[in-house]
């Protein structure tokens, strides 16, 4: 007999022969998790009550223990820490909404000039921001509509200082950065070089 070549009747024989179906012993352990608790509550309850539930049964109970479990926890966390479900009082005297972000029937002028001298330069950055835009859409460069982002008018325009005004105004209206007098001025100095006219010509 070659000792290389296999002999299939053998192996048939070996795989008909329970004592050789290792795999039988591996998948015998598998369970799921569900399955697992479910068999510990049901011999708790065996054990304890001497109440026998079929495994329907019980994995509806553990659903709505684990359902109960979530809703306690979710609790928890609103009740140890409900401001992070709640806008603060700071936060909603500085913020602004959408809705206000107009560029139309504002004196910029004025409108900056009170902001500056109150020190609010978060208002002053986003007002900056706006005259930029009203410039922009007065010269016909951008197609201002309430709905776009900062990063559609960057298209638009394809100034690098336009760009960089923008991120400017990104990192203090949706980032929370700090709007400092330094802010402001970098705004300024940012918006003046931005290139307004016809085709991007003065």
């Amino acid at each position: 007999m070659d000792p290389l070549q296999i002999d299939s009747a053998l192996v048939a024989t070996w795989q008909a022969d329970s004592r050789y179906d290792y795999d039988r012993e591996i998948f015998e352990g598998r369970q799921s998790l569900m399955e697992y608790l479910g068999e510990v509550i049901s011999r708790w309850l065996n054990d304890t009550l001497g109440t026998a539930l079929d495994s329907q049964a019980v994995y509806y109970a553990l659903l709505v223990i684990g359902g109960l479990a979530v809703g306690v926890l979710a609790w928890l966390v609103w009740w140890r820490r409900a401001g992070l479900f709640m806008r603060s009082e700071k936060a909603a005297a500085t913020d602004y909404t959408i809705a206000e972000d107009t560029i139309y029937g504002i004196d910029f002028d004025a409108e900056l000039a009170a902001a500056e001298a109150r020190g609010d330069y978060r208002q002053a950055v986003r007002l900056v921001y706006l005259q930029t835009l009203r410039r922009l859409s007065d010269s016909g460069q951008i197609d201002w509509h309430p709905s776009k982002t900062p990063r559609q008018y960057e298209r638009e325009v394809g100034q690098g200082a336009f760009s960089e005004l923008s991120h400017q105004f990104v990192r203090v209206r949706y980032g929370n950065f700090e709007a400092t007098a330094s802010t402001f001025a970098e705004m300024r100095r940012l918006q003046a070089a931005v290139v307004v006219g016809k085709g991007g010509e003065t």
